[in-house]
C-alpha cells in the first residue's frame, strides 16, 4: 500500500469493513476548465491527475463529480482560478452505477468515527493529511466501495445543499461502471 500502511489508514480499512454499502445508479455532472480536459488535441473526460484534493492524498487515481448541474457550477465557481470568468469551461455528464460509502448518512459517519468537523476540515494548506484525505485514500485500497458521497461546501457556500462523489478508479470493478455521455447517450469513455 502505497504511504506504508499509516496507521490511521488501517484503523480506516478496519472500520470500513463495517460500513453500510448503498449501491447507487445515478447521473452524475462535472464543470472544467476547457483547457484541463483536453491535452494533445484529444478530451480525455475521466483524466485523474494524482494530486492531493479533499478526498485524497498525492497518488491516488480518482475523479470528482458533483451530483447535479447548480452543484457541479458551485464547485467550478469555488476553485481558485485568477480571471476564470474569461477562461471556457465544459459541463459534461455520466451515468454511473457504483457501491457507494454515503458521508452524509449519520450512521456511516459513526461507524468510520468520523465527525462534520472532519468532513469540512480544510485540506488545501493543511501540514497532515486530514481525516477525510486518509478515509479516502483508505477506501482506494480496498474493493467493497468504488466510490464516496459527500456534502458540497461549494454548494453551501452558494446557499444551497448539494453532494459530491469522488470515484476511485482502481475500485470501479465489473458491474459498477462510469461512462460519459455522448451523443445519443454513446458513451465517449468509461470505467472499466
Amino acid at each position: 500500500m502505497r504511504w506504508g500502511m499509516h496507521e490511521d489508514i488501517r484503523e480506516l480499512l478496519s472500520r470500513l469493513d463495517h460500513a453500510l454499502v448503498r449501491r447507487v445508479r445515478h447521473r452524475l455532472v462535472r464543470c472544467v476548465e476547457l483547457s484541463s480536459l483536453i491535452e494533445d488535441g484529444k478530451p480525455d473526460f475521466l483524466f485523474t491527475s494524482g494530486k492531493r484534493d479533499r478526498y485524497n492524498l498525492d497518488g491516488v487515481g480518482c475523479i470528482y463529480f458533483a451530483e447535479d448541474e447548480e452543484t457541479a457550477r458551485a464547485e467550478h465557481r469555488c476553485q481558485d482560478h485568477p480571471d476564470q470568468s474569461f477562461r471556457p469551461v465544459c459541463m459534461f455528464f455520466a451515468d454511473a452505477s457504483l457501491n457507494v460509502l454515503d458521508l452524509t448518512m449519520p450512521s456511516v459517519r459513526k461507524t468510520l468515527a468520523l465527525t462534520e468537523k472532519d468532513l469540512n476540515a480544510p485540506w488545501e494548506r493543511a501540514r497532515h493529511p486530514t481525516r477525510a484525505q486518509l478515509l479516502g485514500t483508505a477506501v482506494s485500497n480496498q474493493r467493497k466501495f468504488a466510490a464516496v458521497r459527500y456534502p458540497s461546501d461549494a454548494a453551501r457556500a452558494h446557499g444551497f445543499s448539494g453532494h459530491n462523489v469522488v470515484i476511485f478508479r482502481a475500485c470501479v470493478r465489473r458491474p459498477s461502471f462510469v461512462r460519459v455521455l455522448g451523443a445519443a447517450k454513446k458513451p465517449l469513455q468509461g470505467w472499466p
